[in-house]
C-alpha cells in the first residue's frame, strides 16, 4: 500500500487555505500507513494490529475526523507495509474456492483386506487345520513378533511387517478390524482402495521401525493397531495438506491427537509407543500425499499398490519361515 501523507495546507473551491491538523498525541515523525482514508473496517483494523503486534513493530491508532489512522516510526515503515501486503495476499488466496477432493468408489472394499487377519490368526489359534507345507502354528509368534533386539542385532527386519499380522487375543483382534474398517473406508475415499491399503501397511511398518530405533531397552510387541494409527495419521495429513490456511491445518491434526489419546492409552499391555509412532509416520505419509496431489504428480496405481498391500506380509512371512 503507498505512503500517502496528510497534507497541512489544502485549496478549497472558495479559494481559501484552511489548515489540516496532524493528530494530537503523536510521536514526531511518525508515518501513516493506512492512507488518507483509513481503515475500511473493525475486520481490517483487528488483523492489521495482531499482524503488527506479532512482527513486535510499534504502531498507534489514532482516530481523526471520525477516522481510524495507524501510525509507525518512519524507519519501519517499508517493513511495516511488506508485512501487512503479505498478509493480505495470504488472505486473498485463503479465499479462493479450492477444488473439490475427488472421491474414489468402493472405500468399503477395504474391510476384505482386513479378512486375511483373522484368517491368519484362526490358524495360529488352531480353529481349522494348518496346511502342512508351513510350519507348526505354534511357532509363528516367535518367527514374526517384533523383537527390536533382533532387529537391530541380527537384522530380522521383516518382523516390522509380519508382527502387524499378529494379536495376542480375540477381542485385540476384532478391536483393530472394527476401527480398522471404519478408518480404512474414510482413507479409500480420498486416495482409492489399493493406494489406501498400501499406505496404511507403510505406515504401520514406518512405525514399527521407528519404535525399534529409539527404544533403548529390549521389547516385544504385536498387532495392526500401530498401522491403525497410521491410517488415522495419513487422513489427518490429506486434509491438513488441502487446508490453505495453517489455522485450519492444525484441526485435522489435533483431531488425530484426539484420537489416540482417546483409544490408544487403554489396556494394561498397550503398546503407547508404537501408537504415537505409527500417527507420526502416517501424518508424514499424508502430508507428502497432498503435496503430490497438489502438482499432480504421479502416483502407484490403485491394482498394483493393493497387490503389493497383500504381497509385502506374504514375502514377509516366507523370510521368517526360512529364517526357522
Amino acid at each position: 500500500m503507498p505512503h500517502v501523507a496528510l497534507s497541512p495546507f489544502r485549496l478549497t473551491a472558495g479559494s481559501r487555505w484552511s489548515v489540516r491538523r496532524r493528530p494530537g498525541g503523536l510521536p514526531p515523525f511518525w508515518r501513516n500507513i493506512t492512507g488518507p482514508l483509513g481503515l475500511a473496517d473493525y475486520m481490517q483494523r483487528r488483523d492489521w494490529r495482531l499482524v503488527l503486534s506479532a512482527c513486535r513493530i510499534p504502531h498507534i491508532l489514532n482516530t481523526f475526523r471520525k477516522r481510524e489512522y495507524i501510525y509507525v516510526p518512519p524507519l519501519l515503515e517499508k517493513i511495516a507495509l511488506h508485512e501487512l501486503t503479505d498478509f493480505d495476499a495470504e488472505r486473498r488466496r485463503g479465499a479462493l474456492p479450492q477444488p473439490p477432493s475427488p472421491v474414489y468408489p468402493y472405500g468399503g472394499l477395504t474391510a476384505f483386506f482386513l479378512l486375511p487377519l483373522l484368517l491368519w490368526h484362526g490358524l495360529r489359534m488352531g480353529w481349522w487345520p494348518a496346511p502342512d507345507f508351513l510350519p507348526p502354528p505354534q511357532a509363528w509368534s516367535a518367527a514374526g513378533i517384533l523383537d527390536n533386539v533382533l532387529v537391530r542385532v541380527y537384522g530380522q527386519f521383516y518382523r516390522l511387517a509380519t508382527a502387524l499380522t499378529l494379536h495376542g487375543d480375540l477381542r485385540h483382534l476384532w478391536g483393530n478390524i472394527a476401527f480398522g474398517a471404519l478408518f480404512l473406508t474414510l482413507l479409500a475415499r480420498l486416495a482409492g482402495l489399493g493406494r489406501a491399503v498400501w499406505l496404511t501397511l507403510v505406515g504401520g511398518i514406518l512405525g514399527n521401525g521407528l519404535t525399534v530405533l529409539f527404544r533403548p531397552r529390549a521389547v516385544a510387541s504385536l498387532g495392526f493397531s500401530t498401522a491403525l494409527f497410521a491410517a488415522v495419521g495419513i487422513l489427518a495429513g490429506m486434509m491438513a495438506g488441502r487446508q490453505a490456511q495453517r489455522r485450519k491445518a492444525i484441526l485435522p491434526i489435533a483431531a488425530s491427537a484426539a484420537l489416540l489419546a482417546m483409544l490408544g492409552t487403554e489396556g494394561e499391555n498397550t503398546d503407547y509407543a508404537a501408537h504415537v509412532a505409527g500417527l507420526l509416520c502416517g501424518l508424514t505419509l499424508g502430508l507428502g500425499e497432498s503435496w503430490r496431489l497438489r502438482r499432480a504428480w504421479p502416483a502407484l496405481p490403485q491394482i498394483p499398490a493393493g497387490f503389493l498391500a497383500l504381497a509385502v506380509p506374504v514375502l514377509a512371512w516366507w523370510w521368517a519361515f526360512a529364517a526357522l
